[in-house]
């Protein structure tokens, strides 16, 4: 992406971001304060004016609330970056809506896998975590000539992980749908074929956190008609995200 480009797409987005938020002023009476922290998925991303836009999101079904929304704030957004995130913020919320993992679990190449944890290795560090991640060896299958493993595995994330997100209250975590082997949607390239082992670990915190969005459910059709590429959503897939928080919010 060339530089104009690329200022052309951080002007929109300061248009759209102040835009949105000065339409939060209508509202007078104090409402109870919402964090929404998303990877990629939490808005579209076929076009670049799209990507982190809180217009082209599920914002609009927290309307009723005071939203704080962090979408895909980092290159590799992870649940590492929202729980530094969350745990040096000052402002108290009342939900907070966790759309993050598939970064975390989703099986990768020994070369990406070395480029986020150097993005991530301070804060492994502070918390006194970067044992987990040195010396791997519990490789899944190989993609384009290279081995892959997840970033988080099993063992990290029920004992590190997940006791730090039950201290959240009002936690609502959205999780991760499973990937098809016959449809690529307009994404580029194959992925790995041992992609749904994404599932696992998504499954584990659902069964340790008390409010989640299960995608477990969806058929074939339901994948190809609110994702893009299996993992991203058009617009009708995050009107259906949107409708069930809004269900559980309003609960």
């Amino acid at each position: 992406m060339n530089k104009a480009k690329i200022f052309l797409k951080k002007t929109i987005l300061s248009i759209f971001n102040i835009v949105y938020k000065i339409q939060l002023l209508r509202y007078k009476k104090k409402r109870k304060k919402v964090l929404l922290y998303t990877d990629s998925r939490g808005t579209e991303i076929d076009s670049f004016y799209k990507q982190r836009n809180p217009y082209f999101s599920y914002i609009k079904y927290l309307k009723n609330y005071e939203v704080v929304y962090k979408f895909c704030p980092h290159k590799f957004t992870s649940i590492l970056d929202f729980l530094d995130y969350y745990n040096n913020s000052d402002e108290v919320f009342d939900f907070v809506i966790l759309h993050c993992g598939i970064v975390d679990f989703a099986p990768r190449p020994l070369s990406s896998y070395h480029s986020m944890l150097e993005t991530k290795y301070s804060y492994l560090v502070k918390r006194n975590w970067l044992q987990y991640f040195l010396n791997r060896e519990d490789f899944l299958c190989d993609y384009e000539d290279e081995k892959t493993l997840q970033f988080m595995t099993l063992e990290f994330l029920e004992n590190k992980i997940v006791p730090e997100l039950q201290k959240i209250n009002g936690l609502i975590y959205v999780g991760v749908n499973r990937v098809l082997e016959n449809w690529d949607g307009n994404y580029w390239r194959k992925r790995p074929s041992c992609i749904n082992q994404q599932l696992v670990q998504d499954q584990l915190i659902m069964s340790k956190v008390p409010i989640s969005i299960d995608f477990c459910d969806w058929s074939d059709d339901d994948i190809k008609k609110y994702t893009v590429d299996n993992v991203h959503y058009n617009g009708h897939g995050l009107e259906h995200i949107g409708e069930q928080l809004y269900r559980i919010l309003t609960k």
